[in-house]
């Protein structure tokens, strides 16, 4: 039996002049697509740990346990979100997937328990490779209807660029600034939640664009590591909100340079980060 959908806690006297108040709990998650699990790059994982169906139970059970009522999730394949999506359903959740561009195998999915669901956009980046294709990156916008207001959560992955590259060039930079010029600072009016692996790390200019355009981290001040790439610790998942929520982030587990990614806890090589966002 499917679990009952947790309501908003919406209230409010005057409904017609005062916004409602509002509750919510949402979760970003980079899941590790199957196509990029290589046996060598994960030398401290044991092999039955990279199993695609064992893991794929093993991502059901982890986002489920984080009890949001948003969850977006990035490298997600198609038969990962088939497996997640009736794994979900169970629980009383609706999910949709967008896939990358130019041949990528996986792509961003969103997953939630809310009633009231206005429909979804993939929107792909215009940014471009060596080679003159575009990307193929997109964030896949989904819009909420939360006691008459608009909700709108962005889902993405920004793609990983030299740190040297100057920033006019930077393709994770390029794809940041067209999220937020054409709908953050597009749509004033909406309350915005956009959240993903951003491939950058806190105080460097491509996070900081986030916080120009009058979005609030989650976890400023609070950073822990989420994933260890490369036997190096750092915080590249982020969850930003409208200045109108405040946020109450997840503690995360403890991570350094050789903590196993993907372990027998943790079945990604990332930790998904959580946040409780509330308006009074």
């Amino acid at each position: 039996m499917a679990a009952p959908v947790r309501p908003f806690r919406l209230c409010s006297r005057h409904q017609e002049k005062l916004p409602m108040a509002l509750e919510l709990r949402i979760a970003s998650y980079n899941i590790l697509a199957d196509a990029y699990v290589k046996p060598e790059w994960f030398p401290h994982t044991p092999a039955d740990l990279l199993r695609p169906r064992g893991r794929q139970e093993a991502l059901a059970r982890r986002i489920a346990g984080l009890d949001a009522d948003i969850v977006c999730l990035q490298e997600v394949e198609p038969d990962c979100f088939a497996a997640l999506q009736q794994a979900m359903e169970a629980r009383g959740y609706s999910g949709v997937l967008a896939l990358k561009q130019q041949g990528r195998p996986d792509g961003c999915a969103v997953f939630h328990r809310l009633e009231r669901c206005l429909g979804h956009r993939a929107h792909y980046f215009r940014d471009r490779l060596e080679d003159g294709r575009i990307s193929g990156h997109l964030a896949l916008v989904v819009d909420f209807d939360v006691g008459g207001d608009r909700l709108r959560v962005a889902c993405t992955h920004l793609r990983w660029d030299r740190p040297d590259r100057p920033l006019e060039q930077h393709q994770g930079m390029q794809e940041a600034t067209e999220l937020l010029e054409e709908f953050v600072r597009g749509d004033p009016e909406a309350l915005w939640v956009v959240c993903g692996d951003f491939n950058a790390q806190p105080g460097e200019p491509l996070v900081r664009a986030f916080a120009a355009a009058g979005l609030l981290d989650a976890y400023e001040g609070r950073h822990q590591p989420t994933c260890n790439a490369n036997d190096r610790a750092k915080a590249i998942d982020f969850i930003f909100h409208s200045r109108a929520l405040r946020a109450q982030p997840d503690r995360l587990p403890e991570l350094d340079d050789r903590t196993p990614m993907p372990s027998v806890t943790e079945p990604s090589d990332h930790l998904p980060i959580a946040a409780r966002l509330l308006r009074p």
